[in-house]
């Protein structure tokens, strides 16, 4: 009986703790890609370009996806259905700053609910390069947020933005 109640105080405490500690997390990475910054704004606001460098969509060839809208435009949504790596969720164009910034709002439907902003910042560096800047500004509400006491986001996450920026790389410079 007194393993029971360890464990149910254990858990409390877990809770409890989970009151007071963050919800937010961020998670930023950057490339520089020789390519102009409007040949790499064209490719990044459309969704369907995204399959071929986003180390997420690469882990699952077969998801499931529909789409609203036009591609490339604000609003444009594309709702995904994929294996436990993908999960399910839904991405939606928020907004477009020509050749500067694409915004996207990710909103994670399984394993859990979660909204994360995900934009793309977009700056000329040379006569014929752009650094690219891909971040990641999330909330786990509680109790959700548990997670990031054990979770560290930036290493999680980040190791996956930088190989999906690592790709859009290649991509763009073949």
């Amino acid at each position: 009986m007194i393993v029971v109640y360890t464990l149910l105080g254990l858990i409390s405490l877990l809770f409890i703790v989970a009151l007071f500690t963050k919800k937010e997390y961020v998670v930023k990475r950057e490339i520089v890609i020789n390519k102009q910054d409007s040949i790499v704004y064209d490719y990044l606001r459309l969704f369907k370009n995204h399959k071929t460098f986003n180390a997420w969509y690469l882990r699952d060839p077969k998801m499931k996806e529909t789409t609203k809208g036009t591609d490339g435009q604000i609003g444009f949504v594309l709702s995904y259905k994929g294996n436990k790596d993908l999960g399910a969720g839904e991405q939606v164009l928020t907004g477009l700053e020509p050749n500067r910034k694409i915004n996207i709002e990710l909103r994670f439907i399984k394993p859990f609910k979660s909204i994360a902003q995900t934009p793309y910042d977009l700056q000329p560096v040379g006569s014929n390069q752009t650094k690219v800047t891909w971040t990641m500004n999330g909330r786990m509400n509680y109790p959700m947020n548990i997670a990031l006491l054990f979770i560290n986001m930036d290493k999680f996450l980040g190791k996956d933005v930088q190989l999906s920026l690592e790709n859009l790389k290649i991509n763009l410079e073949k």
